[in-house]
């Protein structure tokens, strides 16, 4: 588990594996930091890993941003 504190944003969030993910004494461990911090005002994200082939998604998140932006284009131009 990795916890990252932007003091200046006012913003922690946490990272965890696929191990992590499951195991219950770490989401109690997370639950208790959430309260920490929501108590200082602070915004609070989690991210856990998938399982999924990360080169091969992330490309078909490029290649599907990259066609909005193309048709966002288009549009903007038949205006």
């Amino acid at each position: 588990m990795n916890i990252e504190i932007n003091d200046k944003f006012k913003f922690a969030s946490v990272w965890l594996t696929n191990e992590e993910k499951e195991n219950e004494q770490i989401r109690q461990s997370i639950r208790e930091h959430i309260s920490e911090f929501r108590a200082k005002k602070y915004r609070f994200v989690i991210y856990e890993s998938g399982k999924e082939d990360l080169v091969e998604f992330t490309g078909a998140l490029l290649s599907h941003n990259k066609n909005l932006a193309i048709k966002k284009e288009k549009n903007s131009l038949q205006l």
